[in-house]
């Protein structure tokens, strides 16, 4: 099973925003992280990056 992590880049810092995603969805214009036990994060951001091989996805706030 893969699974990924979720970061947010703002300027030269990450931000960790959801560990262990096993889906990624989007609502209303918004992204949805939901974790390995069913917890959705949602954040208002547009996905910049997934890496498939070392499994993370990188984000951009908006803000």
């Amino acid at each position: 099973m893969c699974l990924s992590t979720v970061y947010a880049m703002r300027d030269t810092e990450k931000k960790l925003v959801a560990k262990n995603v096993a889906s990624v969805t989007v609502r209303d214009g918004k992204l949805v992280f939901t974790d390995i036990m069913g917890i959705p994060t949602v954040v208002d951001a547009t996905i910049e990056r997934i890496d498939l091989m070392d499994n993370f996805i990188w984000i951009r706030e908006h803000e």
